[in-house]
């Protein structure tokens, strides 16, 4: 039998870093990473790295309405 991987989470993501005392809002890009077994985020940091980044402080970003940014929920980020 084989193992499927979890959907990737949907929407725009973003992806916050503090660079020379500039926060820097990063597109997200998930991939999967079979050694973590889950989806990562990957964003282009503002030196134009490709950066694979902590799922717990990846921001969804709200589509139309009213609806706050919500992070998304991974049990060790409680």
């Amino acid at each position: 039998m084989k193992n499927r991987k979890p959907r990737r989470p949907s929407g725009r993501w973003i992806y916050y870093i503090l660079e020379d005392g500039i926060l820097w809002p990063c597109p997200v890009r998930w991939e999967w990473e079979s050694g973590y077994d889950g989806w990562l985020p990957f964003y282009f940091s503002p030196t134009l790295e490709f950066v694979a980044g902590d799922p717990a402080k990846a921001w969804r970003v709200p589509g139309s309405g009213n609806r706050p940014a919500r992070r998304l929920h991974w049990p060790e980020a409680a």
